[in-house]
């Protein structure tokens, strides 16, 4: 089968002064459909620049990136945008939730910009809030909400469109240690149950745990990559 992600000598340079950053340094990469990845490395590794590209947010300076058979590198802002709302979900550190907004109008922020129907995105925010445990919750504003709950929040309205492919920066950052193991174990249930491929970028050795394989960056290039079994022995 063919992999949902794949990156041929994928590079990302950034011009700083007048030295040159090898961000992603020629990466060569490729994640089944429903895998859990972890991407790891100390900060500067270049991490969250490989997520930037996999995602569509930033295109690459030379190589290419293949996702559900879509080469990335050849599409404009634009075009890679409509390619994000039509396949990918999203679940940030500091889970961007809009204030003024409740719960569940948090939840439907994506099918709403989908043109849905008000009758149907509320339908189906209730359904996904009763998925992550907060449909009694529906109308409370983000400040109402703990931490935990906010990022459940956002995990809603990560997948409430059904994305093949989540990604995930730092989602247990802003969390203490039990509330990000129920949050990483709520994504597992549901990602597992649903066949969502998962890419996660942290710079906590423990999230491998939750993941298929790791892959640990330095200077911009692929150091080490582990499979679960073989960190578990």
């Amino acid at each position: 089968m063919k992999p949902i992600i794949e990156t041929r000598q994928a590079e990302k340079l950034y011009q700083v002064g007048d030295s040159t950053i090898h961000a992603v340094d020629g990466i060569n990469l490729q994640v089944e459909k429903g895998e859990f990845l972890c991407i790891s490395g100390r900060s500067g590794s270049g991490k969250s620049t490989l997520l930037s590209l996999l995602a569509g947010l930033e295109s690459p300076t030379a190589g290419e990136i293949e996702i559900l058979g879509q080469h990335l590198e050849q599409l404009n802002e634009k075009e890679r945008s409509r390619f994000r709302r039509a396949h990918i979900g999203f679940v940030f550190q500091s889970y961007n939730l809009l204030p003024q907004f409740s719960a569940w109008e948090n939840v439907a922020m994506p099918l709403q910009i989908r043109g849905i129907s008000l009758k149907d995105r509320k339908e189906r925010a209730m359904e996904i809030l009763d998925l992550v445990g907060l449909r009694d919750h529906a109308l409370h504003k983000p400040t109402e909400l703990s931490g935990g709950q906010q990022q459940r929040i956002g995990i809603a309205r990560a997948i409430v469109t059904g994305p093949a492919i989540v990604f995930a920066d730092e989602p247990t950052g802003n969390l203490d240690s039990r509330t990000g193991q129920e949050v990483m174990e709520l994504l597992g249930r549901i990602f597992r149950k649903w066949g969502t491929t998962f890419i996660l970028v942290s710079h906590d050795e423990e999230m491998y745990r939750y993941t298929d394989r790791e892959i640990r960056l330095k200077d911009g290039k692929i150091e080490q990559q582990t499979l679960r079994e073989e960190r578990m022995l």
